[in-house]
């Protein structure tokens, strides 16, 4: 009796199991399908848990700048690349050129099979980084290095639209600090903010990340 118990439990838990795997395929079918039908494809896998991708990205409202050139920008030079992009300023003592010397890196690294990415530092201190001072910054780092400025409170949306902030103080001299977020924000090329890179990162991991995101069609919000 006790035989017959014991094997009657087994196949029961056989077929839960067979049942569980049956519904996620179902699930995972179901899934691509929904990808497909919104015109886009499921977030590709990434190797760094530091590393977060939307499955629905984000939009990033418009918005009016002036870029390194010191030309107008809006929301459309985020639009026909990728884009990884920061909050940062060009007085920031350790955190901001340690990123861009990372990005600089992670731009060596990347594969010539892979197109170029856009690297944008957005200034958390507009009212010091002029056009000028940001051309001399970021240019330094690269070719593929933008950066853009202008109206405190379009920057400050802006970088909320990224998930990022920044605040403004003094400290006992009177001199200003600024603190910021120091994430970086991975841009899809229709211009909508598809995940992030949390700190610590490498250029490795930048590299990595980017190339994996290459053939990634995100879907409509």
């Amino acid at each position: 009796m006790s035989q017959n118990r014991n094997i009657a439990i087994t196949v029961v838990i056989l077929f839960l199991a067979a049942a569980g795997v049956m519904a996620l395929t179902i699930y995972n079918v179901w899934l691509g399908s929904q990808y497909a039908s919104e015109g886009g494809s499921k977030p590709p896998e990434v190797a760094s848990e530091n590393v977060y991708l939307y499955e629905k990205p984000r939009a990033i409202n418009d918005f009016s700048l002036v870029d390194e050139q010191g030309d107008s920008v809006d929301q459309s030079m985020l639009r026909g690349q990728w884009t990884l992009a920061f909050l940062g300023f060009t007085n920031c003592p350790d955190i901001c050129p340690a990123t861009m010397a990372t990005l600089s890196k992670a731009d060596k690294r990347i594969s010539d099979r892979a197109t170029e990415p856009q690297f944008l530092m957005i200034t958390a201190d507009p009212e010091r980084d002029t056009p000028q001072v940001l051309s001399r910054y970021v240019t330094f780092f690269g070719d593929d290095f933008r950066g853009i400025t202008g109206k405190l409170e379009t920057v400050r949306s802006l970088a909320s639209d990224l998930n990022a902030t920044f605040t403004h103080s003094t400290d006992d001299n009177g001199d200003p600090v600024v603190e910021h977020s120091a994430h970086l924000a991975i841009i899809s090329p229709d211009g909508r903010l598809a995940g992030l890179i949390q700190k610590p990162f490498d250029a490795q991991t930048v590299a990595e990340t980017y190339e994996a995101i290459q053939s990634w069609q995100p879907g409509k919000n």
